[in-house]
């Protein structure tokens, strides 16, 4: 938080790069500062830095950073990659000249060409960043847009000088993307509390926007397109936090592999999993949209209204794009109204003749007035919580005169319009933006927003905060990989139950033990992956000669071969928990054993996770539906599942941990093969 208020509140300012060149980033960086000045009645010092100009936009210029003798509190740098390095190394010794409080508080490099493009700008990037930490100056970028403060008019960026000042703050890794919204933005009557272009994320990260979006009361809602993360356990913590006061919305690039390479080589990002995300923002509190056109509109949206839109009303001239809107909507659950009794009683007094449905079909001959009784009935109704409306340009159509009923029937609840047709509706169209309605040609649109919109809805009733970036943090080696006989103690120390088993060596080859058999054999080696694969299962040995000589074909795979009991299961599960490098700790569960890659049965939740989580968890499962009739195994199931997150809290060595088969029959829950992965 601290990190971009010393970004925000800066009272003077220098632009090394400025220029008289119109066409010059530098020009229009000092240009909207300037424009900013002359809207504020305390205008911010500015200090244009070119040792090639006198004056610069009306501003005397210097010939460097070190020739400005009165204090700066931010320096934007916006001249060429390979200059940028001997610019900083003059603002820090620069600082050592004035007192602390007088001192060079954060940096602003716009410039481009380092960790995006190549290695050795990524080693300069490095570089940079760590004497900017070392002299304890904030920095932003580089490749960067800038940053965006309307209420301390603050412009310091080369996007247009018109943004508007509103209640979204806005986090964005690209620049350009930031640049499509604000002109949305503008034409819709909304605007920003903030806007940071992040770039590549040297210093300043998504985490220190969330954090500062979290304590400022003008934020209303969070909008992000990222292309990577800088610190995902932290950003599950701020966006659990985030969700009990304001939306936040992610629109995550690099999904794909080739959206991946592009994105690398655009902000320097690392890819992310998208499955595990996804899983992500549903326990943390956060929404992906999947496309720009999602993220405008519910951004328009959330600039403009409070209240999160339910209960779906449907009204129209036109039956059929009313039934498959609603075929739409039910498709993505987003609950749909029913009129109460008291709305049946004003139907026969407002809409004689018509009966209270969803979708409300008006008929082609609609009229204006017939609209406008139809929303006042809505309006009122304690069991409609918003309206989506279907005008179709008929032969009888007052197309202007519905459009001006709508913008005067706009009011608390929600109304959404698909007013359909050609190009020549966008005037139209664009009347009802700017009275605040949010407007498309075609209903599936607005049914994709009210998916997102019902989403944020739903995340506002989650009512706890996670916190998992301490047990992320941890990082305890073990020395030693454990073999499977200390895997199965610990499980066993930690309340699973196993089936009975013997581990065999050579030592024991001479004197065979005494075994009851039919037992299972297979290699006891951890590391091998696939056993079955590469020849490591065995099977079923009913006497000593065929357990012998089963010892015999498994030894090439390890010294140590295990016979288990053989165990008849009606259900086979997965279990496991990964530390992940990016994501940190999280438990996966579903359908084991031969189905693992076959169903696609598998849910995740990040940990640590409460056991009434763990429940949810479960009950989403495949596994769960067929089980569900049997509570004492579901039970135990569960508890293995608290047990394995007790077993990795404990022990901070280990990587991942995966029982597979967690095998169900006879009423037990059997842990009947492992796998450990160990941190080192």
């Amino acid at each position: 938080m601290l990190r971009l208020r010393s970004f925000f509140s800066a009272s003077s300012i220098a632009v090394i790069g400025a220029s008289n060149n119109r066409v010059k980033v530098g020009h229009q960086i000092l240009r909207n500062l300037l424009r900013e000045n002359m809207n504020h009645h305390e205008p911010k010092k500015l200090f244009p830095v070119n040792p090639s100009s006198s004056s610069i936009l009306g501003l005397p210029a210097f010939p460097s950073i070190t020739a400005i003798t009165t204090p700066v509190e931010l320096v934007i740098i916006v001249t060429p990659m390979p200059t940028v390095k001997s610019l900083v190394d003059e603002i820090t010794e620069r600082n050592t000249r004035f007192s602390v409080r007088d001192r060079v508080k954060s940096v602003i490099i716009i410039s481009a060409g380092f960790a995006e493009t190549s290695e050795a700008g990524g080693q300069l990037q490095t570089e940079i960043s760590l004497k900017l930490q070392a002299a304890g100056i904030h920095l932003l970028g580089p490749n960067t847009l800038g940053i965006i403060h309307p209420s301390s008019h603050l412009n310091a960026s080369f996007a247009q000088s018109d943004i508007p000042e509103g209640n979204l703050g806005i986090i964005s890794q690209s620049g350009a993307m930031l640049t499509a919204i604000f002109h949305a933005l503008k034409d819709r009557q909304a605007g920003v509390s903030f806007a940071i272009s992040l770039g590549n994320k040297a210093g300043v990260n998504e985490n220190d926007c969330l954090e500062y979006a979290l304590h400022d009361h003008q934020t209303r809602a969070v909008i992000m397109y990222l292309e990577s993360f800088s610190d995902l356990p932290q950003f599950f913590e701020l966006c659990s936090q985030l969700r009990l006061q304001k939306p936040v919305l992610l629109l995550k690039g690099g999904t794909s592999s080739r959206g991946q390479t592009a994105s690398a080589s655009h902000t320097a990002a690392l890819a992310t999993n998208q499955v595990l995300l996804e899983a992500a923002s549903q326990q943390m509190g956060f929404t992906l949209v999947k496309t720009i056109e999602e993220l405008m509109n519910v951004s328009f949206f959330l600039a403009q209204h409070r209240q999160l839109p339910e209960n779906v009303m449907v009204i129209t001239n036109a039956g059929g794009p009313a039934v498959t809107t609603i075929d739409a909507l039910s498709a993505v659950q987003v609950p749909l109204a029913s009129w109460s009794k008291a709305s049946h009683a004003e139907f026969d007094d407002l809409l004689p003749g018509f009966k209270p449905s969803n979708p409300l079909d008006l008929l082609g001959d609609a009229s204006p007035e017939r609209f406008r009784a139809a929303i006042q009935i809505a309006r009122t109704d304690a069991q409609v919580d918003s309206m989506l409306v279907i005008v179709t340009p008929q032969a009888v159509t007052d197309l202007e005169g519905t459009v001006q009923t709508l913008i005067d029937q706009r009011g608390r609840k929600p109304l959404f319009v698909a007013l359909m047709g050609g190009d020549h509706l966008e005037k139209l169209r664009h009347k009802l933006r700017e009275n605040q309605i949010v407007c498309s040609a075609f209903p599936n649109d607005l049914v994709e927003s009210l998916h997102v919109l019902h989403q944020l809805s739903r995340q506002k009733y989650g009512n706890e905060t996670f916190m998992g970036s301490a047990i992320h943090a941890k990082s305890v080696s073990q020395l030693k990989p454990p073999n499977l006989r200390e895997a199965f103690q610990l499980l066993a120390s930690h309340g699973f139950q196993l089936p009975k088993y013997s581990i065999i060596n050579q030592a024991d080859f001479a004197r065979w033990p005494q075994l009851t058999y039919p037992l299972f054999a297979k290699t006891a080696n951890l590391s091998l992956l696939h056993k079955k694969e590469l020849g490591a299962v065995y099977g079923v040995v009913n006497t000593p000669e065929e357990a012998r000589l089963a010892y015999q074909t498994l030894q090439k795979f390890g010294n140590d071969v295990l016979f288990q009991e053989v165990i008849i299961a009606q259900h086979e599960l997965l279990l496991g928990i990964e530390n992940d490098p990016q994501f940190g700790l999280y438990l996966s569960i579903g359908l084991g054993g031969s189905y693992t890659n076959i169903l696609a049965d598998r849910v995740y939740i990040f940990l640590p996770a409460t056991k009434k989580k763990l429940i949810s968890l479960w009950q989403m499962t495949k596994a769960y539906q067929a089980l569900k009739n049997d509570r004492a195994i579901c039970d135990l199931v569960v508890d293995q599942m608290v047990n394995l997150q007790k077993l990795i809290m404990k022990n901070p060595w280990i990587r991942s941990v995966e029982i597979n088969p967690l095998a169900i029959g006879n009423g037990q829950v059997l842990a009947a093969d492992v796998k450990l992965g160990i941190k080192v």
